[in-house]
């Protein structure tokens, strides 16, 4: 089977839309009469493929790289993602000499600022299977030549259809292994129907086929053997049932002399050397800037709601690891009208700002290189060749955090429209 690529918010055939590449070759695939080979255009899936063109996974890296970016700007993710394990120190008393029980000037627990603004939920990214090994259909409704469509049909007792997700068989649902994005997703009859082109569907451990002295080719898409048959179904969805917070102290002093350093440590099992942990949950104080409230706490299975405790050592730890899932929303997805939750907005923002960092052409005819050029284009060099020419760029567009290609300095504007950044304090 083939390694998986970096999971991205902007899915990489989403990425090919916007751009305005062809789908099929864009994920390995080709036709005889429909989507035929005709400039050398199939992308490979690794660049040891073909080292001469841009790879899914130079791609998929580039774009990861850039919405990490574009995310640290903003103070939140273009689009929610599950953050686990965040690191916080927990708030001091105004008096360094002082032990503080959790309480701030108001009698409240006291909060803390997520990373990661536009907070949606706290708790840790789930799956449960819904069904291993679910038939793949595939058809040609409208008749273009092929089977274009691909169908998964599986029973179901849920009643969100954007939580259900299809997955390559036997790899538990990870998020990297997702077939995405989706025609439409809909439950009808206790039934969830999944559609998608059926291309997203070609076996990946082909797609990573070793080059011959023939070249580099792709998959025929009217070959059924290049495209997988059955796929894993799972339910993604936050889990607030296991905790969202944990709460940790460091080692009482054990006599007056304060030793608290233990004589033998490095190994394993070293009790005065570890950190006294304590579980719970989370509740928001502020949506947009993530801030959040971590308090003691234990989920209880019969009402299934979280009840508070008494600190563990009697005193407010030293720091607080925090799970939640954040980020923008986009409207159409709020509104129901569809389970995408990156909006266009952002999509292309990421990919032109992608597009611009790529370090090698992309597969296709001149016209697809013509516009991949167009953004990697340095706007701060103004000339015909090497060594010639000046560089001029408003002082505006030269400061900006991205960098001064085309595709950067399109994809700053657009951001420099939305919200001030997220700010890096905490509110007791």
């Amino acid at each position: 089977m083939a390694e998986p690529l970096q999971r991205t918010i902007l899915p990489l055939s989403t990425f090919a839309a916007i751009m305005g590449l062809s789908p099929a070759h864009f994920s390995g695939g080709f036709g005889q009469t429909v989507f035929p080979v005709t400039c050398d255009d199939i992308w490979p899936r690794y660049s040891w493929q073909a080292n001469d063109r841009v790879s899914h996974e130079e791609l998929a890296n580039t774009i990861y790289g850039v919405e990490e970016e574009i995310a640290n700007y903003l103070g939140y993710y273009p689009s929610p993602k599950w953050i686990a394990k965040e690191m916080h120190p927990y708030p001091r008393h105004y008096r360094r000499d002082v032990y503080g029980f959790g309480d701030n000037s108001r009698g409240m627990y006291k909060s803390v600022t997520a990373k990661k603004g536009k907070f949606i939920q706290a708790g840790q990214r789930a799956v449960t299977l819904i069904i291993a090994g679910a038939t793949v259909t595939y058809s040609d409704p409208g008749s273009v030549g092929f089977n274009d469509t691909a169908t998964i049909t599986v029973a179901t007792t849920l009643t969100d259809a954007c939580e259900i997700n299809a997955y390559h068989i036997g790899k538990s649902g990870a998020p990297e292994w997702e077939i995405r994005p989706p025609r439409s997703k809909t439950i009808s009859g206790g039934n969830v129907i999944l559609v998608y082109d059926s291309w997203l569907l070609l076996k990946p451990s082909l797609l990573e086929a070793y080059p011959t002295d023939a070249g580099f080719d792709g998959l025929d898409l009217a070959t059924t053997s290049n495209f997988v048959t059955t796929v894993d179904v799972y339910r993604e969805y936050t889990n607030n049932t296991v905790k969202s917070a944990e709460f940790s102290w460091e080692p009482k002093p054990q006599n007056s002399l304060l030793n608290t350093f233990c004589t033998s440590c490095g190994g394993t099992g070293c009790a005065a050397c570890a950190n006294t942990t304590q579980d719970g949950c989370l509740h928001i104080r502020d949506v947009d800037r993530s801030i959040v409230v971590p308090a003691p706490a234990t989920y209880n299975t019969g009402d299934a709601v979280w009840t508070l405790d008494e600190w563990d050592e009697c005193r407010e730890p030293e720091t607080v690891k925090i799970w939640y899932y954040a980020g923008d929303l986009d409207e159409r997805f709020l509104r129901g009208e569809n389970c995408e939750k990156l909006s266009k907005y952002y999509a292309q923002a990421i990919a032109w700002m992608a597009t611009a960092r790529l370090e090698r052409p992309p597969c296709g005819c001149q016209n697809v290189r013509a516009m991949f050029n167009d953004l990697m284009r340095d706007l701060s060099f103004t000339g015909s060749g090497e060594g010639e020419g000046s560089y001029f760029i408003s002082p505006e567009d030269l400061n900006n955090p991205f960098g001064t290609r085309k595709g950067e300095v399109l994809c700053w504007k657009r951001l420099g429209k939305l919200t001030e950044r997220m700010p890096d304090f905490a509110l007791a």
